[in-house]
């Protein structure tokens, strides 16, 4: 018999239908509403082996919706001769959450079917059991790389610090590395800073990337230093991580280090480390990045002229409204658009003009967001130039927008203007109904 791989499960909830179709037919005829919930459950237990996966897959889903009823038969069912059995009783114990079923996975860690192992590993992490943390560190050297895959993720759930050292000896391992990363970064564990600080003198780039990555959710300050350092890397994708992960140190004193260095990788010869260099600019909020991040908005390359336009954004206050105006004149509607939706983030009051004058853009994508910007940013001065826009606005989606801000801007002519157009019955019906809804709140 074929094993029932766990990316097949996932992707299979709709089989479900199907056992419910069948539970009212040849497989519990007669049971249902008369046979007790155990007989049920291990009926449905002895259809994980079942041939026809629909059948096996709709199962193991059934057991998980009853729960804990079904865990004693679950476990047993860990011992089953049929792996898939085995297999699917994993799965499900792991998805109901049932912490007395951690004793019995961990003995399932040893089983010989590699897929066992696996559900049963991903199991324990699903249960947090700090009590399975040493068999799964064992399981690392295990040589199947989809077990040892669903082990990082089980340590790394669990949270258990003592898995942190054999957890970053896997970080030169170009298919587990950048997730023995993610697993020692949800540790948190601060006693490994210094390795991991230690490791950014690698020769090997895999394990400096995977170091700045676990740095990164650590997040402890004394790493800062060294994290500029790499900006300096010889390798383009060391730089661009050390760049991306700067900007999630955003405490004051974290960005005063930061700000000269990032504004220098602004001329990095990488496009997407000088794009890692605009994003956390915006994250940090440097006023000081704002004149080079405005030479950036011509660029000739769109991600980059783009992502200066949403570090701006995210920068605010009037001086970035005023480098970001010129371009809602751009010729290419998507900067445009990106445009307008960096000035909503500003919420500076300087950028209500510049969005009301895009309720006229040639792109209706633009004026929609537009509209939505001038709702969220509640200023009256935007009502009188939203109804003027309602009276000439062709596309139903810029409607439902223009009349969702009048909603949320409220008084009473914009009240009037709602009254006015739930009433129209040559109005689009889902822009009457928008309106007709508001009115009622």
């Amino acid at each position: 018999m074929r094993m029932i791989k766990q990316c097949e499960l996932i992707n299979s909830r709709h089989a479900k239908i199907l056992l419910l179709l069948l539970l009212f037919s040849g497989i519990c005829a007669g049971c249902v509403g008369q046979d007790p919930l155990e007989v049920r459950v291990e009926k449905l237990v002895r259809n994980l082996g079942n041939e026809d996966q629909n059948v096996s897959y709709a199962s193991a889903y059934a057991l998980i919706d009853i729960g804990e009823p079904s865990v004693y038969s679950l476990i047993k069912a860990l011992k089953d001769d049929n792996p898939q059995v085995r297999s699917l009783a994993a799965f499900s114990l792991g998805r109901i959450g049932e912490p007395g079923a951690s004793k019995a996975l961990i003995e399932a860690l040893e089983d010989p079917e590699p897929e066992v192992r696996m559900n049963s590993a991903e199991a324990l992490g699903k249960l947090k059991a700090q009590e399975a943390a040493d068999s799964l560190i064992k399981l690392l050297d295990y040589n199947n790389v989809e077990v040892r895959s669903k082990v990082v993720f089980a340590l790394g759930a669990i949270g258990n610090q003592k898995a942190a050292v054999p957890l970053i000896d896997l970080f030169g391992d170009r298919e587990l590395g950048g997730s023995a990363a993610n697993a020692v970064g949800n540790l948190g564990c601060k006693e490994a800073v210094e390795k991991l600080l230690g490791l950014l003198d690698s020769s090997d780039s895999n394990i400096r990337i995977n170091s700045i990555c676990a740095l990164r959710q650590i997040h402890d300050s004394r790493a800062v230093p060294y994290l500029i350092e790499m900006l300096n890397d010889k390798v383009p994708e060391v730089r661009k991580e050390a760049a991306f992960t700067l900007g999630f140190f955003i405490e004051p004193e974290e960005a005063a280090q930061t700000e000269l260095a990032l504004i220098n990788a602004l001329g990095d010869s990488e496009p997407g480390v000088q794009k890692e260099a605009i994003r956390s600019l915006g994250k940090i909020k440097s006023k000081d990045s704002i004149p080079y991040l405005e030479a950036l908005l011509q660029d000739k390359n769109q991600n980059i002229q783009i992502s200066a336009v949403t570090a701006l954004g995210n920068i605010g206050g009037s001086e970035a409204v005023n480098s970001l105006t010129p371009l809602l004149e751009y010729e290419k509607w998507l900067v445009r658009m990106k445009v307008v939706d960096a000035l909503v983030e500003t919420g500076d009051p300087g950028a209500i003009d510049p969005l009301i004058s895009s309720l006229g853009d040639e792109n209706y994508r633009v004026r929609q967001r537009a509209a939505d910007g001038l709702g969220k940013l509640g200023d009256q001065r935007a009502v009188e130039p939203l109804l003027k826009a309602l009276d000439t606005e062709r596309e139903w989606e810029v409607r439902v927008a223009e009349v969702r801000a009048l909603g949320e801007l409220g008084g009473s002519e914009a009240i009037e203007g709602l009254r006015r157009i739930s009433t129209d019955m040559e109005e689009y019906w889902n822009v009457r109904n928008t309106a007709e809804e508001l009115l009622k709140k």
